[in-house]
């Protein structure tokens, strides 16, 4: 219970004004002064810890703060965990509710990112807090949700394999190490000076994916960068692009231009290539598992996504 109290003082100290301050006191109306007297009154009388947290607010730095905090606290926040586990306790005498709390954490708080997803209720919930917040009928919910995520993950897998597999029969071209380090559109074969002969279309797309989140590039200086990429003639380290949203929107980008026949299939050779187009959103390398097994991501975006190749198709 202390620890949580302190917890909720940082939140309210940095999240919220105070609710009465000394200043004030100095400098206000005698209503407002007695006002601040009387709350420091009742904090003086009280004797023990109970009586404390019974006030329902504090004193910090002589200012007095309120314990009622309304602040959303995020996934990728610290704390995040701790949080979540305590409202998880609450179903304690409705467990039956479980399932719909972290069916919506799982796309509100984790966008469909099952394997974070999975990840994150094993380590940082179960082994950290079980028997410390929750008994073992909450723990054995939240194991069941799991385990029915990572045979939905595992037949998601399975779906996808077949794909990658199929890509081998489907215009495959000659296997060369520098055409494999960047991509190649269809379009090339008949038209190969399109990416200058229609530079602005290919620009349009380079400008929506910088625009909605998706790359990270400069849309002044970056954009040659971007479509020799797309030129089949390979990309050096030093000229990859950053990919700034979650790895399933990249393996979707990937899989929709194979779909579209926008780029040259090239079998199991396709997250190879992709890993040395692209770098992560901290401009690190991926690892071609990370692109072949990302699952989940939101309707909405990948609408917005699909869009954006969709850009091309009056010019192919």
């Amino acid at each position: 219970m202390e620890t949580l109290i302190e917890k909720v003082r940082d939140i309210s100290i940095s999240k919220t004004s105070p609710f009465t301050t000394y200043d004030g006191y100095l400098e206000g109306s005698k209503d407002t002064k007695h006002y601040y007297e009387s709350k420091v009154n009742q904090l003086n009388r009280a004797c023990d810890f109970s009586d404390y947290i019974g006030l329902e607010f504090f004193f910090s730095r002589n200012d007095g703060y309120s314990y009622r905090v309304n602040y959303e606290i995020l996934s990728k926040e610290e704390d995040f965990a701790y949080w979540f586990s305590l409202k998880l306790r609450q179903y304690e005498l409705g467990v039956r509710y479980i399932p719909e709390f972290l069916k919506h954490h799982l796309s509100y708080s984790f966008d469909d990112y099952e394997i974070s997803y999975i990840d994150f209720l094993n380590v940082q919930v179960l082994r950290q807090y079980h028997n410390i917040f929750f008994s073992d009928r909450v723990s054995d919910t939240v194991k069941e949700y799991v385990d029915t995520l990572f045979v939905s993950l595992k037949n998601q897998i399975a779906k996808d394999e077949p794909e990658v597999k199929n890509e081998k029969s489907i215009g495959k071209r000659p296997k060369s190490r520098e055409e494999f380090n960047s991509y190649r559109l269809m379009i090339l074969q008949k038209e190969p000076a399109y990416l200058n002969s229609h530079s602005t279309d290919f620009y349009d797309v380079f400008h929506l994916l910088i625009k909605h989140d998706f790359i990270k590039a400069d849309p002044d200086f970056d954009f040659e960068r971007f479509k020799k990429i797309f030129s089949g003639r390979g990309v050096s380290k030093s000229k990859r692009i950053i990919w700034s949203e979650n790895n399933i929107y990249l393996k979707l980008f990937v899989r929709y231009l194979l779909q579209t026949k926008k780029i040259e299939p090239m079998g199991n050779e396709n997250w190879r290539t992709t890993v040395k187009c692209f770098l992560d959103k901290n401009g690190n390398e991926f690892k071609t598992t990370q692109l072949q097994y990302a699952n989940g991501g939101k309707d909405e975006k990948v609408k917005l996504l699909y869009s954006i190749v969709d850009q091309l198709e009056d010019v192919l």
